[in-house]
């Protein structure tokens, strides 16, 4: 058994998450529940790794060897079922930054990228920071047979987005950050032949495709066949899988070797060499030692996925959820009590006290939810429960 309930004081530690977080009162008064790192010790065979690096006493200049690709093509041919081949490994340090990369390489100033908002908020910063166009192919929300939030793609109005005569990449998201959507087989394959058809470079951020929390498995790009794979830049990493994102690595797949050149002539500019000393540890450590403990990860957050929606169904019933296939971030619908994302976001911090990622900053379709971040012991999430019931109380809204 894995150890997922100790907290940890990150206060003062410059991490995100608890960046203006009061450094008085008490640790277990604390709820943040907003970047999407974990809360969780990571893994004791990557702490054991790093701990060998440090007790080496060289740290210089790294790069992504024969073992690391080792490690990885192991990884994604036992749990995504494909093989990879060592050409097609470009290093990164994040999965943003190869966002940004494929956006200034592929499209030209004021050419347009596609999005499917709401979603994970950089996607749509990056686009515009770079003076490209957002083009936004929103997702359908509609229910499921229980009246849950079911997300779809609007299929015919990507085959329209893709048709523009300056739309050059699309970014897509398997497993669906904030949504929770693991997008089916089918659908993959038809989000791949509609940018094929048309032109369109498709890049898949891929970096919560291990924590898969429903019955669909995955399905990576990297699995359709060599023409749609061939179109694609798929980006993957250790970083939310076994909390290593502040170790910076990521791992960019690019079959096709000229959109491979062009584009690592671009990451050349930012990346050394390969991921560093500790990255390289970490991610080898997980991915050859640590399955386990991702399987019981898995357990852990299904069950306060169960919890948190158990306590705030029954607290409020006109409250909605989109169910969790994937990722560890709950997407929690709150427009039955609230008209507007400002009053939620006023709630929620001034009267909880409870900091998330709000709804709104994921684009359009966001406003009016939360976010909640699972990774983290239960008894934050009881606390966190607990706060938004109290606060509930005697407010007009929720009667």
């Amino acid at each position: 058994m894995y150890d997922f309930e100790t907290l940890v004081d990150r206060r003062g530690t410059g991490a995100s998450k608890w960046v203006g977080v009061e450094d008085g009162g008490v640790l277990e008064d604390i709820v943040p529940l907003s970047v999407a790192d974990m809360e969780f010790v990571a893994p004791p065979e990557v702490r054991r790794a790093l701990h060998e690096v440090v007790d080496r006493g060289v740290f210089g200049y790294q790069n992504a060897d024969d073992l690391y690709f080792d490690a990885c093509r192991r990884w994604y041919e036992r749990r995504q079922g494909w093989i990879a081949e060592q050409e097609w490994l470009v290093p990164a340090q994040g999965v943003v930054q190869a966002l940004c990369a494929a956006i200034m390489v592929f499209a030209r100033e004021g050419e347009g990228v596609i999005v499917q908002e709401p979603v994970y908020y950089p996607f749509r910063a990056g686009v515009e920071v770079h003076g490209r166009r957002v083009v936004n192919n929103p997702l359908i929300e509609g229910r499921d047979a229980d009246g849950r939030l079911a997300y779809s793609i609007d299929f015919d109005g990507l085959e329209a987005a893709a048709a523009g005569d300056d739309v050059r990449l699309m970014l897509f998201c398997n497993p669906h950050n904030p949504v929770g959507r693991v997008w089916s087989a089918d659908e993959v394959r038809r989000v791949a032949e509609i940018c094929k058809r048309h032109d369109v470079i498709l890049v898949s951020d891929e970096i919560h495709g291990d924590l898969i929390m429903g019955a669909r498995p995955l399905t990576s790009v990297m699995t359709l066949s060599d023409d749609l794979r061939g179109n694609a830049i798929v980006c993957t990493a250790p970083s939310k899988t076994f909390n290593q994102a502040g170790l910076m690595n990521s791992n960019i797949w690019i079959c096709d070797e000229k959109l491979r050149d062009v584009f690592t002539r671009e990451m050349a500019c930012v990346v050394i060499n390969g991921p560093s000393n500790f990255a390289r540890a970490a991610l080898m450590a997980a991915y050859d030692e640590c399955e386990g403990w991702l399987e019981e990860l898995i357990a852990y957050v299904r069950g306060n996925d169960a919890y948190v929606k158990k306590r705030l169904g029954e607290a409020f019933p006109r409250m909605n959820w989109s169910p969790l296939e994937g990722t560890y971030l709950s997407w929690t619908d709150w427009r039955g009590y609230f008209d507007d994302a400002e009053s939620l976001e006023r709630f929620a911090r001034d009267k909880a006290k409870i900091t998330f990622d709000e709804g709104a900053i994921f684009g359009v379709g966001g406003a009016g939810f939360e976010r909640w971040n699972l990774a983290c012991p239960r008894r934050v999430l009881e606390r966190a429960c607990n706060r938004f019931i109290a606060a509930a109380e005697g407010d007009s809204r929720f009667f």
